[in-house]
């Protein structure tokens, strides 16, 4: 199961999101779920950087680990991509409620 993490800071923006673990909806290079969720989760990243040219406080891109936080100076420009990242997450857990879970605070 892929756990989602998001933070945000005192004002409730979104800062940024974490990946952990597979889907395991298939095996590895046949899991749709996974490959969804990791293809939105690069692009989002690589916009952030490529496009809007945000700073990070943290970047992770690992075997089962995602991870992007973005600087408070940058929230607000991020603010579109991040909130499209959890709508996509949000709507893949639709169709597949037993290979996602996202945490709750």
């Amino acid at each position: 199961m892929i756990k989602v993490k998001y933070y945000y800071n005192d004002d409730f923006l979104l800062k940024g999101f974490c990946l952990k673990g597979h889907a395991d909806y298939a095996e590895i290079g046949y899991d749709i779920v996974c490959a969804a969720v990791t293809s939105n989760s690069v692009a989002v990243i690589n916009s952030l950087d490529k496009l809007l040219k945000v700073e990070f406080e943290k970047v992770i891109g690992k075997e089962g680990h995602i991870e992007c936080v973005v600087k408070d100076t940058s929230l607000e420009k991020s603010q579109l991509l991040l909130n499209h990242f959890q709508l996509a997450v949000e709507e893949i857990k639709r169709e597949y409620p037993k290979n996602i879970k996202i945490l709750k605070k």
